[in-house]
């Protein structure tokens, strides 16, 4: 180590490849691969009750969320995204339950609020790891909080699905 090798910055981490999204309108793409299940089915009570909105959950395979459709970010937090996609659906991606109380340990926001993103790129990194840790579940929740706005808010069956595919069709 030299003298001045002291006063170098870390590398910065390297961000994640985006991944190949079926966005179009009327749909919402999986933000993370996984096994999708219905929101009935988790444990987190304002998710499950579709207080917030319709969607899918996905328990996830990988550290990484993708965004699930192309628009305009409404909302970063660590934790979450919201998106207001081209077409007009207002999705949230939520990366695990009870995970605002971690305060970001672990998990780490990509993008900024007012950006724009394209379906696949990626939204958030995230600990599976520390999240077990903090004595939580990673459980990525898709929810699409305008759901009124929709005739139907249809989410696919339970079962694996890939980061990208669609998990959610919207009809007027």
């Amino acid at each position: 180590m030299g003298l001045f090798d002291f006063f170098k910055k870390a590398a910065e981490p390297a961000k994640p490849e985006p991944v190949s999204a079926s966005w179009a309108a009327g749909v919402v793409c999986a933000p993370v691969s996984g096994k999708a299940v219905q929101l009935s089915e988790t444990s987190d009570p304002v998710f499950s009750s579709e207080a917030m909105g319709k969607g899918i959950a996905i328990e996830p395979s990988g550290e990484v969320a993708y965004a699930p459709v192309s628009g305009t970010v409404s909302a970063s937090m660590a934790h979450a995204v919201g998106i207001t996609a081209d077409d007009g659906a207002e999705v949230l991606v939520h990366v695990g339950i009870d995970t605002v109380e971690m305060s970001g340990n672990g998990l780490t926001c990509l993008v900024s609020q007012d950006a724009r993103v394209e379906a696949g790129q990626p939204i958030v990194s995230f600990s599976k790891s520390k999240i077990a840790a903090a004595g939580k579940k990673d459980t990525v929740f898709t929810i699409v909080t305008n759901s009124d706005d929709y005739a139907e808010v249809a989410p696919v069956a339970d079962g694996p699905v890939d980061a990208g595919s669609v998990v959610v069709r919207l009809t007027k």
